[in-house]
């Protein structure tokens, strides 16, 4: 059975879905994304784990009115551990999901940690980027509007067009460096967003982590192979729990 609720945490009615019995697991999407893109995923999990959905802040149904920084959504995602007095949870996050997931693991307790096509490391500016940031500058100080930037800066509202800048300017190594709970790094192979590299920074940063990288996978490997990703993910949820 699948319980659809809202809670209000820190003046923010937050929305969120509940199904299944078992080990809870929180599921963290995306920039742009809401609950229902791990539909199939929680639908899966849910036949061993409480899976709880989550629209973070200023997503899907959880709206907000002012630019939260990575630190104050984690705020609110232990403040809803505590309201539904869930014990030492599985996260599972996704990009920039993975950003909240990784901060909450760094300083509370977590069973297990997954982390999805996950940022988190602030990349270097080549020149064209380093172009770019001055060209924007210097029309903004004229009041002269250029349509630059990210898809994801585009489609978002000046809230969240804060948020996001403050968001992928904070480098989370200094979080990544307190984990230590069993961690699985699931990335694609063909994505452009969080790529390789990224993905064997943050293998190195966290202890007791295992990166693999997913062949014909974009950003979204959950929804482009999602049957070689729930194996995999199985796999290591499960795997205690089997004996492995």
């Amino acid at each position: 059975m699948v319980f659809i609720i809202y809670i209000n945490i820190n003046d923010i009615k937050i929305h969120y879905k509940v199904e299944g019995e078992g080990k809870p697991i929180i599921l963290l999407h995306g920039w742009g994304a809401n609950l229902n893109t791990f539909n199939n995923i929680s639908k899966s999990l849910s036949e061993n784990f409480k899976v709880y959905s989550i629209d973070l802040p200023g997503f899907g149904e959880s709206v907000i009115g002012l630019p939260l920084s990575i630190d104050e959504v984690t705020n609110i995602i232990r403040e809803f551990v505590n309201k539904l007095e869930i014990d030492k949870p599985i996260i599972l996050g996704h990009s920039y999901g993975g950003r909240i997931a990784i901060t909450y693991a760094s300083k509370y307790d977590v069973d297990k940690l997954v982390l999805v096509s996950s940022a988190g490391i602030k990349e270097k500016l080549n020149g064209r980027k380093k172009f770019k940031i001055k060209l924007y500058k210097f029309f903004k100080k004229y009041h002269i509007k250029l349509n630059l930037g990210s898809k994801d800066y585009k489609d978002s509202d000046n809230v969240k067009k804060e948020m996001l800048v403050k968001t992928v300017n904070q480098d989370l190594r200094k979080y990544m460096n307190k984990i230590n709970v069993p961690t699985l790094l699931l990335y694609g192979k063909n994505d452009m967003t969080t790529k390789e590299e990224m993905a064997r920074t943050i293998n190195k940063e966290i202890n007791n982590s295992v990166l693999i990288m997913l062949d014909d996978c974009g950003h979204f490997p959950y929804l482009d192979r999602p049957y070689y990703f729930l194996l995999i993910l199985n796999s290591f949820l499960l795997g205690e729990k089997n004996g492995n």
